[in-house]
């Protein structure tokens, strides 16, 4: 699991009174990967990712995963990549369940981290650095089902290209799935405490990423030093396309009321551990999960 900036949104580019600079995509890249080496750490000895239950309990899984096995059925025997896989935690769940399992992420820290979980748990799983771009030219092979975690998509600059690399990896017949933040909660102001539904952020994909400063991360634990961090939102018809263009049949698209984390004020957390909106309440979704097929032809 990856976690969207939005739960611990601090401020962007505009509302600190600077200019709106544009900004090589090298650059935003790099800050990225920066900010991700700095949160693995944090994020490793967090009671958040809780990776003392990995390694005490061989049959514990991930909440993501809980969730998502429902939808992405029985993993047992197939080769799975996991990419944008943070410190592995979801990936070694999907292993769990009996799959043989890649991870990739574009901070050597966080794989690094992976890799001692997998260790330390005795779950055999393959870690390796690679940019989500890059990933082709990193590893040299095809599998059964590619995945993406939580909170992933809004790092990625170019959902056309997200959906090219899917369909690169995945063998004919294999399968995608998705599960992540709803891009109308990604631009609905998230800071309000009136009770309004306002869009104050882009919906539509730009080239141009959004610029937050701050020193928070989602997970409990010591703040970051001072970093920068670039985001874009992607429409849903634009993640849908981008993934019939790449060769894929779309086989179910649900929009969900529930969210992994806290996104808005109002917004409380229910038995089975999701936070949901207040009754009469529940007027956008807040998340959408998505399953798909590589065409054998």
């Amino acid at each position: 699991m990856r976690g969207p900036f939005l739960i611990y949104v601090c401020s962007n580019q505009s509302e600190f009174g600077l200019p709106e600079v544009s900004v090589p995509i090298d650059e935003q890249r790099e800050a990225n990967r920066q900010s991700w080496d700095a949160r693995a750490r944090i994020h490793a000895e967090s009671r958040f990712y809780d990776l003392a239950s990995y390694i005490r309990d061989p049959a514990h899984l991930s909440d993501t995963v809980r969730f998502d096995r429902t939808e992405l059925g029985d993993v047992s025997g197939k080769s799975l990549l996991h990419l944008q896989c943070h410190i592995g935690t979801d990936t070694i769940s999907w292993a769990r369940l009996g799959a043989t399992v890649t991870g990739t992420d574009l901070s050597p820290v966080s794989i690094e981290q992976a890799r001692k979980l997998s260790a330390d748990s005795g779950t055999p799983a393959r870690f390796e650095v690679a940019e989500l771009y890059d990933t082709p030219d990193v590893i040299n092979e095809k599998f059964d089902i590619v995945c993406t975690g939580v909170g992933a998509l809004v790092w990625l600059p170019d959902i056309r290209g997200w959906a090219q690399v899917v369909s690169r990896m995945l063998k004919p017949g294999g399968v995608f799935y998705v599960r992540d933040g709803h891009p109308m909660a990604g631009a609905v102001d998230n800071g309000r405490k009136d009770d309004q539904l306002i869009v104050t952020a882009p919906y539509f994909e730009r080239s141009e990423g959004t610029r937050y400063e701050g020193t928070g991360t989602y997970a409990d634990g010591p703040e970051l030093p001072d970093k920068v961090d670039y985001e874009w939102n992607h429409g849903l018809g634009e993640i849908v396309t981008s993934l019939i263009d790449a060769d894929l049949r779309i086989e179910f698209l649900h929009e969900h009321q529930f969210g992994e984390w806290h996104a808005f004020p109002e917004m409380q957390k229910d038995n089975d551990g999701y936070w949901r909106f207040p009754e009469n309440r529940d007027h956008m979704p807040l998340m959408f999960s998505l399953r798909a097929t590589k065409e054998l032809s």
